[in-house]
């Protein structure tokens, strides 16, 4: 079952303190994602993704008149409704940044066929079974009984005394008569004993395959989920584009209807309709692109969910905006943060310590292991012997020093694959650490700008209408303000792309385990090596 709330802490240093994933407020535009530290300001609000309300751009008035549309004197220019809540043709339900995740984790067909596929290699199970002894080091009984004794009557082939014959000719026991003896019985326990400690080091290399593969499927699920993240940001702000499309194009067809009434009252000149038409004409072909390109990112973004039929039916929900001040973080901080949690190092760390177990395995399997135990033994003149018996075999023909050879060979390629892994991190860090403060610097730079722009618009409204400024002049500071609106937009979604690549540079194993509604599994405890 998925939480209700999900809340993962992650100490990005200042000002980039957690990510809080949780079900969306009662009001309509849920909050989905945040960045920043949790705040008691509105300066230090969280980070928000899915549907936006642009509120810089001319909306409908109370009187349902546009703020920045030329109106005529006594006429009403609002006959067109205000922009529809949701893109048109597109969409019919929402669909929140949680759910989008955990329907990655449990739907995305990857991670389904990675899942499948590692079923049937290293286990919890096949640990357990390398932590224990093996059939072959069982003590073995060995007993030796029989029954029947027949020994001849002169074994060594002596002569008799007084028999006249010469020695050697009585030995064959021409005769054939025999006598019986007494049961001959042996009976011995026998006990492998491993010196080179094999069962230990099997142990290791069990765990560390374990360990390794565990780890390589939660840097898979970890993509996934920063990738769905990212493709929700898309979406989200592909729709918001589109919006902006369609309200420049709705706001040029009815500044085309004022004109073309005006120009009826000769109140306008016809060069100015002319250009309200090319302009129309222009911004409808732009809602046509807009609009595929957001169908092409609710396809994306419907793929990696798993649910590619249902795309276009269901689009993000919430706010596309960025807190006012967002503080930059540090690059250090963030370095030794991936340093411990990104699952790629873990998992080449556990393939280092699995080859360095098969390297003390190969040099153990070069001891023999002797065969030692207790013996007692009835002969068949009733003679008892008491001992122990010892048998090894000999390293004469393979002593083993090719595959130790071959295993520290391993060893040092998975020393140098620990290495590349850790430098190919910092690298990450250091460049996803980069785009985050130059694309937050950018969003702090903007803020704020496309209010003052609005009143500059509204006040070239206000000229217009009074006769004090031409259709061109009113046009181009339209234009600015749309202008300034698509690059916060952009700013806002080249900020979460820079999150998704800080993300996924840093890792988050604690985010998969939350998004499957499970307690983070534990490490598999090495346990005390049986006793030799």
């Amino acid at each position: 079952m998925r939480p209700k709330s999900i809340a993962l802490a992650f100490a990005l240093g200042t000002g980039l303190g957690s990510l809080v994933l949780a079900d969306p407020p009662p009001r309509p535009n849920a909050v989905a994602v945040a960045v920043a530290e949790p705040v008691a300001s509105p300066a230090e609000a969280p980070v928000r993704g899915g549907r936006a309300r642009p509120t810089e751009l001319p909306r409908p008035t109370a009187g349902g008149v546009p703020d920045a549309l030329p109106t005529v004197p006594g006429e009403n220019l609002s006959t067109a409704a205000a922009a529809p809540a949701t893109p048109e043709g597109i969409g019919g339900q929402s669909l929140s940044l949680q759910a989008a995740l955990s329907g990655t984790i449990t739907s995305n067909p990857d991670l389904v066929t990675l899942r499948q596929t590692t079923a049937s290699g290293p286990s919890a199970e096949a640990v357990e079974v390398a932590r224990r002894f093996p059939t072959t080091l069982n003590p073995t009984l060995f007993i030796d009984y029989r029954p029947i004794t027949l020994i001849p009557r002169n074994p060594l082939g002596s002569t008799p005394a007084g028999s006249g014959e010469t020695s050697g000719t009585s030995g064959k026991n021409q005769h054939g008569f025999y006598r019986s003896g007494q049961n001959y019985f042996l009976i011995s326990l026998r006990q492998p004993i491993e010196l080179g400690h094999q069962t230990t080091h099997r142990y290791g290399i069990a765990r560390a395959a374990y360990s390794q593969q565990r780890w390589n499927l939660l840097q898979a699920e970890l993509t996934a989920i920063v990738q769905t993240y990212r493709l929700y940001q898309t979406a989200a702000y592909r729709r918001e584009k589109y919006r902006v499309a369609q309200q420049l194009a709705d706001f040029n067809a009815r500044l085309l209807q004022t004109l073309q009434r005006r120009a009826e009252a000769a109140q306008v000149q016809a060069a100015d309709v002319a250009l309200a038409k090319v302009e129309s004409r222009a911004t409808r072909q732009m809602v046509k692109a807009a609009r595929q390109d957001y169908l092409t990112a609710l396809a994306d973004l419907g793929n990696i969910i798993g649910a590619p039929e249902s795309a276009a039916a269901r689009e993000p929900l919430g706010e596309f905006t960025l807190p006012s001040y967002i503080p930059a973080i540090d690059e250090q901080a963030m370095i030794q943060m991936a340093m411990q949690s990104r699952p790629d190092i873990h998992a080449a760390q556990a393939q280092l310590a699995g080859t360095d177990s098969a390297v003390k395995l190969a040099k153990g399997d070069r001891i023999p292991t002797p065969v030692i135990g207790p013996q007692y033994v009835i002969s068949e003149a009733g003679v008892q012997y008491i001992g122990l018996v010892y048998f090894t075999s000999l390293p004469i023909f393979n002593n083993g020093k090719p595959l130790v050879r071959q295993r520290e060979a391993e060893h040092r390629r998975a020393i140098t694959t620990l290495h590349q892994v850790q430098q190919r991190a910092v690298a990450q860090v250091r460049s996803a650490t980069s785009k985050w403060n130059g694309a937050i610097e950018l969003v702090n730079d903007s803020s704020g700008l496309s209010a003052e722009l609005q009143r500059d618009v509204g006040t070239l409204q206000r000229l217009f209408n009074e006769g004090q400024a031409d259709l061109t002049k009113l046009m181009q500071g339209r234009q600015r303000l749309i202008q300034l609106e698509n690059a916060r937009l952009d700013s806002v979604w080249a900020a979460t792309q820079a999150q998704a690549d800080l993300l996924l540079a840093l890792g988050a194993p604690a985010l998969i385990d939350a998004f499957k509604g499970l307690p983070a599994a534990p490490a598999v405890a090495p346990r005390a090596a049986p006793a030799r």
